[in-house]
């Protein structure tokens, strides 16, 4: 393979199964390596409230079939 875009595409087929299995042995090679993990995101009171809300008017569509 040689470029990221032909792994991206093998990975498309394999089964749900294999990527799983792939996701945890690139998982392993990353945390053996050390590598750093990303900074944790910081979002405000304001923000998630309005996630909150988003993610309640969009449950009642839900629940109304819409």
């Amino acid at each position: 393979m040689q470029s990221l875009v032909d792994i991206e595409q093998a990975v498309e087929n394999l089964s749900a199964e294999q990527q799983a299995e792939l996701l945890l042995f690139v998982a392993e090679r990353l945390r053996s390596q050390q590598a750093p993990l990303p900074e944790p995101r910081e979002f405000s009171e304001e923000q998630l409230l309005v996630w909150l809300d988003e993610d309640e008017r969009a449950m009642e569509r839900f629940r109304a079939g819409s």
